[in-house]
């Protein structure tokens, strides 16, 4: 009995001392986290100064620290993670969720299918008119503009909805208009998703994974198939001929067809489950090679950069989300595209792949068809109000801002954008780049609409001129606009 307790003693400071050595002499071998985890600076006292030792910021910036750098820590989280997810279906990857028969899902798939950021009739149909005219404008001068809606999971798998969703009604949703609103402008234009719909119960493999969010490997070679036969079909391009020569079977789930999963940092790999990818020849034809291609495109594309891409394309320059260069997409800094001149550096291109899935659709493709519709018609130049209004649509944290608000307040999601844009260009306008008088003319109309004696006088003079409102204070902030410019010369 002497000798016990002073066993157990040891034993227990053993226990809190191995953490400490495992941090500094790495003992064990552990798996880092996956996903967007990113572990904060190593704790130091460098920051210790008698004002923060006292308010305690020094304490708990210090802990937060060590926290993250106390040894077993990732072995740790993932007993967490494991625990929470084995038990209750948490998932502890923001932003992604587990659905019936443990199907993952990211979230925002579901709300773009359920129609919780359908953006509007109004806004669709505009962006959709904008890219009939850009088609019609490249095509003048010989390079196609293809516009494909990539599949979603939420769509191809509604039935495996957290329950919460499977009860919800759905709404009109962006990619139902964008479908319609293209075919009925007469937009040219591939759709992936109804097609994957079509093949649901008899493709060879899944489509989708269980527990990815991209389509599959098997996936991409099917939108690949009707993408190329497009492209040499529709298009009339030239391109080197593939084939399958067969498919490889697995049933441990690899690269993408496992990317949620794997961001969940469990400690053990989720139930195995059947898939496969198609093996794919190459014609050997540099001569065929020839396409000179611009692609504005989400992560999807990721799956067919490499080989198809490479393989089918002389080169490509891949705008991710519009906005970053791959590969150099994620370094720090990243490469932005230079989009100066766009007009002509459109022309240079043989073939403008633009797309997208139904998860990015309220992003309207990243403002492309903005760029690109006012790059070949400078005037009149853009609103500064629809730039501000694609700004909340392409803002993370904005864009969900103004969800909730639509949410909480039962108005459609269109109106408050629109309220938020007005609010910041009348709030900001002396600070706006880029301004022209148009937008000075909408200023004051703004200023009509905030003056009580103003608007009513505007109001007698509409009713007198049989005109709508809209448009008499239209008529009146010209008016004024003009005033104030003839008193300055």
């Amino acid at each position: 009995m002497r000798t016990f307790k002073p066993a157990v003693l040891i034993f227990v400071c053993a226990l809190l001392l191995f953490p400490a050595l495992q941090d500094k002499f790495r003992i064990i071998k552990e798996r880092k986290p996956d996903g967007y985890y990113v572990p904060k600076p190593t704790p130091s006292f460098s920051g210790l100064t008698r004002t923060r030792w006292f308010d305690g910021t020094f304490q708990e910036e210090f802990m937060s620290r060590l926290d993250d750098h106390a040894g077993f820590h990732n072995t740790l989280v993932r007993i967490n993670c494991q625990f929470d997810y084995s038990l209750f279906g948490i998932t502890h990857a923001p932003g992604f969720i587990s659905g019936k028969s443990g199907y993952l899902f990211e979230e925002d798939y579901i709300h773009e299918y359920k129609g919780t950021f359908f953006i509007g009739e109004k806004v669709v149909d505009r962006k959709v008119r904008m890219l009939k005219n850009i088609q019609d404008s490249l095509g003048s001068y010989g390079v196609p503009l293809v516009v494909v809606y990539e599949p979603g999971k939420a769509s191809f798998y509604p039935e495996y909805f957290p329950s919460r969703f499977r009860n919800k009604k759905k709404g009109p949703s962006n990619y139902d208009r964008f479908v319609t609103a293209s075919a009925a402008a007469g937009l040219k234009f591939i759709d992936l998703n109804s097609w994957f719909l079509s093949m649901k119960d008899t493709s060879r493999f899944p489509l989708f994974p269980k527990y990815g969010m991209h389509w599959s490997l098997y996936g991409v070679s099917k939108a690949m198939d009707t993408l190329v036969s497009y492209l040499t079909g529709t298009c009339r391009l030239t391109l080197p001929a593939c084939r399958k020569t067969g498919f490889t079977a697995f049933t441990n789930s690899p690269g993408t067809d496992y990317d949620i999963g794997s961001i969940l940092n469990l400690l053990w790999h989720l139930p195995q489950i059947s898939g496969g990818a198609a093996v794919v020849k190459f014609e050997d034809d540099s001569g065929r090679r020839n396409l000179r291609v611009l692609i504005i495109a989400d992560s999807y594309y990721l799956n067919i950069l490499e080989p198809y891409g490479r393989k089918l394309f002389r080169s490509q320059e891949y705008r991710y989300y519009n906005k970053k260069l791959y590969p150099r997409h994620n370094v720090t800094p990243p490469q932005y595209a230079d989009k100066s001149d766009m007009r002509n550096k459109l022309k240079k291109f043989d073939l403008v792949l633009l797309m997208s899935s139904e998860i990015n659709l309220h992003s309207t493709f990243w403002n492309f068809p903005d760029e690109a519709f006012y790059a070949f018609h400078p005037w009149p130049p853009q609103p500064a109000l629809e730039r501000i209004e694609n700004d909340i649509r392409n803002d993370r944290e904005w864009f969900r801002f103004m969800v909730a608000k639509s949410r909480s307040t039962g108005r459609p999601l269109e109106e408050m954008i629109s309220e938020d844009a007005q609010f910041m260009f009348f709030s900001t306008f002396a600070d706006i780049p880029a301004k022209s008088y148009l937008d000075t003319i909408d200023y004051i109309g703004m200023e009509i609409r905030r003056n009580g004696d103003w608007l009513a006088a505007v109001q007698k003079k509409a009713q007198d001129n049989h005109l709508s409102l809209d448009s008499m204070i239209r008529v009146d902030a010209t008016y004024t606009y003009m005033q104030k410019r003839q008193k300055k010369w």
